[in-house]
């Protein structure tokens, strides 16, 4: 018992700075954009996005929203989450610079920013009413609602 509780002392001093230390690393990945957004307002933010959308700017499109984001179909069908999967939903499509957005109106309350927007993608136009949750100066939530 008395050579266990030294053995337990030292995998305790090693284990916990190293997830502390990989903890970290994954917060600063996004916290730094967060950190510059803290100023702006949820509406402020969600332009943002919309200008790195008709910009096909994907590096500042995507350091828009929280790593542990939502993505729903309205009300509450889930259709992905993380900003990985948003990844794999729209990077190929900012290379072909095949995307645009055009709002048509915006209203917030809080948190939330609601878009009533056309977007255009390889020609084809989508109405879609787009809500948008913001915390902590990323975008954490995206619900849409479709024209079918």
């Amino acid at each position: 018992m008395k050579k266990t509780i030294p053995l337990i002392i030292v995998i305790l001093t090693l284990f916990v700075p190293a997830c502390k230390k990989k903890q970290d690393h994954e917060t600063n990945n996004t916290s730094t954009t967060a950190k510059q957004n803290l100023g702006l307002s949820p509406l402020q933010i969600v332009n943002k996005r919309m200008e790195a959308y008709n910009t096909h700017n994907f590096k500042e499109f995507i350091a828009l929203y929280d790593k542990d984001l939502k993505i729903y179909t309205y009300p509450n069908t889930l259709l992905g989450t993380g900003s990985d999967r948003l990844s794999s939903i729209f990077e190929a499509d900012f290379e072909a610079k095949a995307l645009h957005v055009k709002i048509l109106n915006q209203i917030t309350n809080g948190a939330y920013v609601i878009n009533h927007e056309i977007v255009t993608n390889k020609g084809k136009e989508t109405k879609y009413v787009s809500i948008y949750e913001v915390k902590d100066g990323l975008i954490t939530s995206v619900r849409f609602v479709r024209d079918f």
